[in-house]
C-alpha cells in the first residue's frame, strides 16, 4: 500500500527552496542598503553646498530650518561650537560614517578667514527597502510554493493512481473472497460431521483455517485506519481458550502438540477484534515456525491485581534478527509464507492499548513471546462493590 503526504512535501521543497533563496535575497537586501546609503550621501553634500555659505554668512552662524537634516560646527581644533545633533560623536575622524539609523558627512570649510568642520546628520528611510523586501519575500514564496505544488502534484500522479487501483484491488479482493471463504467455512465444518476423519479433511480445515487468518490481518490492516473498534469487557481466559480449540486443526497437520495452562476468569477490556488478532498471529506464528512434531505452551496467570501475562512459548526454529520482527513485510522465513503484515499489526495494537510485549528468542531453539495486559478496572471495582454490599448483609 503506497502513501503519501502531498502537503507536506510541498512544503518541505518551499522550505529548500526559500533557504537557497536567502542568499541571494541577502546580497540584493546588502545592495539596496548601500544604494540608500549613496542616495543619501548625496543629498547630504547637496544639502551642505546649497547652505554653507548661508550658514557661514555672519559670526553666529544662520542655522537653516530642517526635519531631517541635523548639524553640529566645529572649530579648527574640534570644538563644539554648535550643537543640534542629540547622539554623542566620540570620534571625529571621519569623512563618511554610517552609525544605524544614521549617516553622517563631514566636511571641512573655510570662513571668515578661520576653519571649521561641518557635521550633519540625516536619517536613512528603510521603510522602503522594508517594504520591498518584504513584498519580495512572500511574492517569491507564493510562487515557489505555487510551482512545487503543480510539479509535486504532477510527478505523484503516477503514484496516486497506483495507490487508488491498489486500495481499489485490496477491497474488491477482499469483498469477493469473504462469501466464498465462509461457504467453504460452513461446508468443511459440516463435511467433519459426516464423513469419516481423515488426514484430508483435517488438511483442508487447517489450510482453510489459515486462508481465514491471514484473510483477517489483510481486512484489519485496510480498515484499522477507518473504522473504530469499540472496547468492552473479555474474558481473556474463556477468549484464549476458543482460539486454541481454533488452532487445533493447525496445529494437528503439523503434528504440533498445544499445551495449555489458563488461570480462570482473568478479565481485560478492550476491543475484541484487536484481541484477536493479538491472539492469532501469536498462535500461528508459534505453530508456522515450530519443528515437525513440536509442541507449543500457552499459559495465562496472574501477575498481580491490575494484570496478568500470557506467554506463548514455541521450540522451532527461532528468530534470527528482532529488531526487524516488528517491521511491516518483514518475514523471517520467505518459504513459509505470509505477508508479514502479522507482527507488524500486533506491535500496534500493544502500542494503541497500552500492553507490554516481550520477546525472548534463541536460533533453533524456539521463542517466547509474553504480553502483559491491564486486567479491566471495571471489573474489579465490581467486585470490591459487591463485597462490601455482602458485608453490609
Amino acid at each position: 500500500m503506497l502513501s503519501y503526504n502531498p502537503l507536506r512535501l510541498v512544503f518541505v521543497y518551499t522550505l529548500i527552496v526559500m533557504g537557497l533563496f536567502c542568499v541571494p535575497s541577502y546580497f540584493a537586501i546588502q545592495s539596496s542598503i548601500m544604494e540608500e546609503k549613496y542616495k543619501a550621501t548625496h543629498e547630504l553634500v547637496e544639502w551642505i553646498e546649497t547652505h554653507e555659505h548661508a550658514i557661514f554668512a555672519s559670526q553666529s552662524f544662520e542655522i537653516p530650518r530642517s526635519v531631517r537634516f541635523r548639524i553640529n560646527i566645529y572649530d579648527a581644533k574640534h570644538t563644539m561650537l554648535y550643537h543640534d545633533i542629540k547622539e554623542p560623536l566620540s570620534d571625529l575622524n571621519f569623512r563618511v560614517r554610517f552609525i544605524y539609523p544614521f549617516l553622517y558627512y563631514q566636511k571641512e570649510l573655510r570662513a571668515h578667514e578661520k576653519l571649521y568642520y561641518l557635521v550633519v546628520q540625516l536619517q536613512l528611510n528603510y521603510a522602503r527597502i522594508i517594504f520591498l523586501s518584504t513584498m519580495l519575500f512572500f511574492i517569491v514564496l507564493f510562487l515557489i510554493y505555487l510551482m512545487s505544488h503543480i510539479f509535486i502534484n504532477s510527478s505523484i500522479y503516477p503514484y496516486r493512481k497506483t495507490q487508488q487501483y491498489m486500495n481499489d484491488f485490496f477491497n474488491d479482493s477482499m469483498h469477493e473472497l469473504k462469501t466464498p471463504l465462509g461457504v467453504i467455512n460452513i461446508n468443511v465444518e459440516l463435511l467433519s460431521h459426516y464423513a469419516t476423519p481423515s488426514k484430508h479433511l483435517q488438511r483442508i480445515k487447517a489450510a482453510t483455517k489459515q486462508m481465514q487468518m491471514t484473510y483477517e490481518d489483510v481486512e484489519y490492516y485496510i480498515k484499522h485506519k477507518k473504522v473504530t473498534y469499540n472496547k468492552e469487557a473479555i474474558n481473556l481466559s474463556e477468549y484464549l481458550s476458543l482460539r486454541i480449540a481454533f488452532f487445533e486443526d493447525i496445529a494437528l497437520s503439523k503434528s504440533i502438540v498445544l499445551t495449555h495452562s489458563i488461570g480462570p476468569n482473568m478479565m481485560i477490556y478492550m476491543s475484541k477484534v484487536e484481541l484477536q488478532r493479538i491472539l492469532d498471529n501469536t498462535l500461528s506464528n508459534a505453530i508456522k515456525y515450530s519443528f515437525y512434531q513440536g509442541k507449543v505452551e500457552i499459559s495465562l496467570v496472574q501477575k498481580d491485581e491490575t494484570h496478568c501475562v500470557l506467554s506463548v512459548q514455541d521450540y522451532g526454529q527461532g528468530i534470527k534478527d528482532l529488531y526487524k520482527v516488528f517491521q511491516r513485510f518483514e518475514r523471517e522465513d520467505s518459504v513459509q509464507g505470509g505477508f508479514g503484515l502479522g507482527l507488524n499489526i500486533v506491535h500496534n495494537i500493544c502500542n494503541k492499548n497500552d500492553i507490554d510485549i516481550e520477546i525472548e528468542s534463541y536460533e533453533n531453539r524456539g521463542s517466547r513471546f509474553t504480553y502483559i495486559f491491564q486486567r479491566d478496572k471495571k471489573k474489579l471495582l465490581d467486585s470490591v462493590e459487591t463485597d462490601e454490599k455482602k458485608g453490609f448483609k
